[in-house]
């Protein structure tokens, strides 16, 4: 009977923790939903704070997209860790602004190999910015790719219809 007792207290602990990280995953959304309207207001103070606060929670949009504040006020090297802590969730945001940084050799040592991995795993999930970047790397050769301007054009055709279908309301 014991042993039943311990289960049922184990299974109890374990639905208050799944229920608590939800909790925190719903908090985690709001935070960053507030801090992009905090950036669209120009309140860059508000807006890291709140992705601060969602990104410590493990939230990986608000990492990543914290991470893109984080290079464009070149913290490389912070911007970075964020997006690698992103792209351990398999975030597609995360994958490409990593890879980003990888191409360029921002904050970390040029690493076109990866870059090209990051980038066609954002693709996958259909993330716009990477189908872009991965049609100019095969328009222009970079990251090791055989020039393609085909693939290219698919490529770009491909982002302008993910594009417009998220315009539709």
């Amino acid at each position: 009977m014991r042993s039943a007792t311990r289960i049922a207290r184990c299974l109890g602990l374990a639905l208050a923790l799944a229920a608590a990280a939800a909790v925190a995953q719903t908090d985690a959304k709001a935070m960053t939903a507030n801090a992009e309207a905090a950036f669209r207001t120009g309140d860059l103070i508000v807006a890291m704070g709140l992705l601060r606060q969602a990104a410590d929670a493990g939230y990986a949009p608000a990492q990543a997209r914290l991470a893109d504040l984080l290079d464009a006020a070149e913290q490389d090297v912070e911007a970075v860790a964020w997006y690698r802590k992103a792209v351990a969730q398999n975030d597609a945001h995360g994958e490409f602004g990593l890879g980003r940084m990888l191409a360029n050799g921002e904050g970390v040592a040029r690493d076109p190999v990866e870059a090209l991995r990051l980038y066609r795993s954002a693709v996958e999930k259909n993330y716009v910015y990477a189908i872009e970047a991965l049609a100019r790397a095969y328009r222009s050769g970079d990251l090791g790719v055989e020039r393609n301007l085909a693939e290219a054009d698919r490529l770009e055709q491909r982002a302008k219809a993910l594009r417009d279908s998220a315009k539709k309301p």
